[in-house]
């Protein structure tokens, strides 16, 4: 078994008050609706490239495994019709064929939040941020294929990775590599 190795900063989040929790988590609500409208439209694609990825990443970094209580009000705020996605909002967004990675997005934080309360090693934070932005995915491109299958029969695995993340993984990987360096700071401090 592990030991669990926090920084003062990380002590310091960990054991605020209710109200210091609550604070922290709406800060990566809104961090997260903010990243959602840093976007790129592929023509070729219904997924846009955003900054949610790190958001969601730095949400388990900081938060811990409480990550993922950010995210599920991000997507209950979305949900709810408020235009934090990034193409809107309102619970019409159930059909929308991006709405499984908003899913991904509670797994995402809170495995970014558990490996990296649970090790202070940098090779198995590496490998919990790789696998919480695969966490993203997950949900993510089976969503994006049963929305894109029922209106068109013939979609492939080939084709729903050649939209669905192919063209993310450059961006993803410069995104994990900018969240381990912060969890690396954080780690030190």
């Amino acid at each position: 078994m592990e030991t669990i190795a926090l920084s003062k900063i990380e002590k310091k989040i960990l054991h605020l008050g209710i109200l210091g929790k609550v604070v922290f988590t709406l800060m990566f609500v809104l961090l997260t609706a903010l990243s959602s409208k840093v976007k790129i439209f592929l023509p070729f694609s219904p997924v846009p490239i955003t900054m949610q990825t790190f958001s969601v990443l730095l949400s388990g970094i900081v938060l811990k495994e409480f990550g993922a209580i950010s995210q599920v009000l991000y997507l209950l705020l979305g949900l709810s019709g408020m235009d934090v996605f990034a193409k809107g909002g309102g619970l019409s967004y159930i059909t929308s064929p991006t709405f499984g990675y908003i899913i991904g997005f509670i797994f995402a934080s809170y495995i970014a939040g558990y490996f990296t309360r649970h090790f202070s090693d940098v090779k198995r934070i590496l490998l919990g941020l790789i696998l919480a932005d695969l966490a993203i995915y997950v949900p993510g491109l089976i969503y994006l294929y049963i929305v894109l299958y029922i209106g068109h029969k013939g979609i492939t695995l080939p084709y729903i990775l050649s939209i669905g993340f192919l063209p993310f993984v450059v961006g993803d990987v410069i995104k994990v590599i900018a969240a381990f360096g912060f969890a690396k700071g954080i780690k030190r401090v």
